[in-house]
C-alpha cells in the first residue's frame, strides 16, 4: 500500500496548469493525502478561481503574506508546520529562482524557506526558459539545498501550441466527444 500523508500543503505558482487545481486537489485527497491545504501565488489566483480550490480542499486559500483564516495568523510560518509534505506545483521559473536565492518577498517563497517539511518542486514552463544557464543553476541549487526537484514536465507549450499533436492525453469526457461528433455529422436524407 502506498504511504499516505496525513496533511500536505500544495503551493501553486502561476503556470497555466493552475486551471486543473480543483481536480488535482481531489486526486491528491483520493490517492495520497487525508488533508490538503492550498496556497496560490498572485499569478495563480488569476488563473484559477480561489473559491473553486477552496471548495475542493475545504480550506481557505491563502495568497498574500497577511492573509489570515482558520486560526492562521502568520501564514508563511504556520501553514508549513505540522504538514508531512509541501508540493510546489506548478513551479515556475520565478518561484524556483526566489527559493534558490533565498528571496522571501511573497507567501510561497517565504513558506518554503520557513518549513521543515520535505519540499518537492514540479517545474513547469516554456522550454526556452528552462534551457537558460541561470535557471539550470537555480534548479541545481534547490537540489543541493535538499529540496526534491523533478525534471520539467513535458506537455503542450501554450504560447506556441508546440506538442499539441503529440499529446497522448485522451479527451477528458469521451461520451461527450461522441455526442459532439454526432451533433455536427450531416443528416443523411
Amino acid at each position: 500500500m502506498t504511504a499516505r500523508a496525513r496533511r500536505m500543503l500544495l503551493c501553486a505558482s502561476g503556470g497555466y496548469q493552475c486551471h486543473t487545481l480543483p481536480g488535482f486537489v481531489l486526486a491528491l485527497l483520493r490517492h495520497f493525502a487525508d488533508d490538503v491545504q492550498v496556497v496560490l501565488s498572485r499569478a495563480a489566483a488569476k488563473l484559477v478561481a480561489p473559491l473553486a480550490v477552496e471548495v475542493a480542499s475545504r480550506h481557505p486559500v491563502f495568497v498574500e503574506m497577511e492573509d489570515q483564516g482558520e486560526g492562521v495568523f502568520v501564514p508563511h510560518i504556520e501553514l508549513g508546520r505540522n504538514v508531512d509534505l509541501v508540493l510546489v506545483y506548478p513551479a515556475t521559473v520565478n518561484i524556483v529562482g526566489k527559493v534558490a536565492n533565498g528571496i522571501a518577498d511573497e507567501l510561497i517563497a517565504a513558506l518554503v524557506l520557513a518549513t521543515r517539511a520535505p519540499v518537492i518542486f514540479v517545474p513547469v514552463s516554456n522550454p526556452a526558459m528552462w534551457e537558460q544557464p541561470a535557471v539550470a543553476r537555480n534548479l541545481e541549487r534547490l537540489a543541493a539545498d535538499g529540496y526534491t526537484v523533478l525534471p520539467p514536465l513535458p506537455g503542450v507549450e501554450v504560447a506556441t501550441r508546440e506538442g499539441l499533436a503529440e499529446t497522448a492525453e485522451p479527451f477528458p469526457l469521451p461520451t461527450l466527444l461522441v455526442q459532439m461528433a454526432a451533433a455536427i455529422r450531416p443528416a443523411k436524407g
